[in-house]
């Protein structure tokens, strides 16, 4: 993977520069991105009244549900085809830019949006970043388009592109931060429990004061909400947020919403992320702005004067698919997730312990990219109980021919030979199918996770034998 800004600027500038053409929501960070992405959709959509579009990597099954519109509808196959030949001719003419895949498909994503009818074209967009952010294709949006940037919970991942070290990682992901713009800071505290790291929150600190930023920091009251099982399956968790005020502004009093989320530290983290990003956009008193900005404020301002009913009804929207999802295959519940790093790892352990102790004995089918930390996946997943474990490939990648399944042979065997891991069976197979029937046949329920290309192939081939968990 080639990191970088010149070959994706370049294209940009043959294509009209349609990321001068919108204001955005920009988000970066290890985990969590997703979830808030998504949460900030079905506000501005549902609550904020808004036009609003997203852009997400990677893609679930194919790259056109990268791109979501109203409400959280793929893009239409049409707009998709057009854009995509658009963008391969302006990469392809004269003096040839040979743009990377994501680059492609970040300039794609942006050309189809201005390509929608006005009823559909978006009025605000959230956009998620790739890999990294100070070269992630994504960061390539003026100033003054720029609403806020998102920093949601950092570890370590990507350590060969980014950095070794928290520090440097951090460093990385604070790159989408505009001099003088508005920052939100998710909150930092690992899926473990625990303080934030201190190196995390330095570095955060160090970027937003050279850059100048308004900042705001989110805090999710982990140790007083109220987390109980769902039935039949899942957890929720019951809290008031209390948001907090923006450095550098003057205004309202944040208020304290009260809220209802299935319990997931990726969902709860993600809402309280979104909502703290909206009011603090609200709120913002920001330097040179477009009208277009200033509208989509105003929105969101009317937002929160109707009070928190709109709010809550808007969040009953939220779907994140393969992310702590539950589906019935047969008799069998199987929870989805693409945890896929050792604190996304963490935080699924998390909610298997808050949905109740029948889930101390589990059944797993996992596929990890290679160059994954699958030991410490292992020691974050495997903590109690005993546990069956299926390894499988995952499908290869589109557009991305670096990314490759560890030898499912390979990781059965290290999870046998370790005794710290209260593992029973470790078996590999060749394909999903079959690692599923062996999984169904010994265990009331199934997690799949590991890589969220797993995710796919589930999606891609077995989803649809399966019913929704109500």
């Amino acid at each position: 993977m080639d990191l970088g800004l010149h070959r994706v600027h370049a294209l940009l500038q043959r294509l009209g520069l349609p990321q001068a053409l919108f204001p955005v929501i920009h988000v970066a960070g290890t985990n969590g991105k997703g979830s808030t992405t998504a949460y900030l959709d079905v506000l501005l959509t549902h609550a904020a009244g808004l036009r609003a579009a997203r852009f997400n990597s990677p893609h679930l099954m194919s790259t056109r549900d990268s791109v979501r519109i109203a409400g959280g509808e793929p893009i239409d196959e049409q707009t998709w085809t057009l854009a995509r030949q658009r963008v391969q001719a302006a990469d392809e003419a004269a003096d040839a830019i040979r743009a990377t895949p994501f680059e492609l498909l970040t300039a794609q994503a942006l050309v189809a949006f201005t390509m929608l009818p006005d009823s559909t074209r978006p009025q605000v967009l959230v956009i998620e970043v790739g890999v990294g952010g100070r070269l992630d294709a994504t960061n390539v949006f003026p100033s003054e388009n720029v609403l806020a940037s998102v920093i949601c919970p950092i570890a370590r991942d990507h350590e060969q592109l980014l950095g070794s070290g928290l520090a440097a990682i951090t460093r990385e992901k604070a790159g989408i931060i505009k001099e003088s713009g508005l920052c939100v800071v998710a909150d930092q505290t690992p899926p473990q429990g625990g303080e934030p790291d201190p190196e995390i929150i330095a570095s955060l600190k160090a970027e937003c004061a050279a850059k100048k930023a308004r900042t705001a920091y989110v805090s999710v009251p982990w140790g007083t909400m109220r987390v109980a099982p769902r039935v039949p399956v899942g957890a929720s968790a019951k809290f008031g947020l209390a948001l907090a005020p923006t450095s550098g502004v003057t205004g309202p009093a944040p208020p304290t919403i009260p809220l209802d989320l299935e319990y997931t530290q990726a969902r709860v983290a993600g809402c309280a992320t979104a909502l703290q990003t909206l009011w603090s956009i609200a709120h913002d008193q920001p330097g040179p702005s477009t009208p277009a900005a200033a509208h989509v404020r105003s929105r969101i301002r009317a937002m929160f004067e109707q009070g928190t009913p709109s709010i809550q009804s808007a969040l009953t929207h939220f779907r994140w698919e393969g992310r702590c999802e539950w589906v019935m295959l047969g008799d069998t519940p199987v929870l989805l997730d693409g945890a896929h790093n050792e604190a996304s790892a963490q935080a699924l352990r998390s909610y298997l312990d808050a949905c109740g102790d029948a889930y101390n004995n589990t059944t797993w089918v996992m596929a990890i990219s290679q160059g994954k930390a699958a030991d410490a996946m292992f020691d974050a997943l495997f903590t109690k109980g005993r546990h069956r474990v299926a390894f499988v490939p995952f499908s290869k990648v589109d557009g991305m021919p670096w990314v490759r399944p560890a030898v499912p042979e390979e990781l059965a065997e290290q999870v046998l030979h370790n005794a710290d891991w209260p593992v029973d069976e470790a078996k590999a197979f060749s394909t999903l199918a079959q690692a599923l029937e062996w999984a169904k046949s010994g265990s009331a329920h199934v997690v799949v996770c590991g890589s969220l290309y797993l995710v796919s192939d589930f999606y891609r081939t077995v989803i649809d034998s399966c019913a929704p968990v109500h």
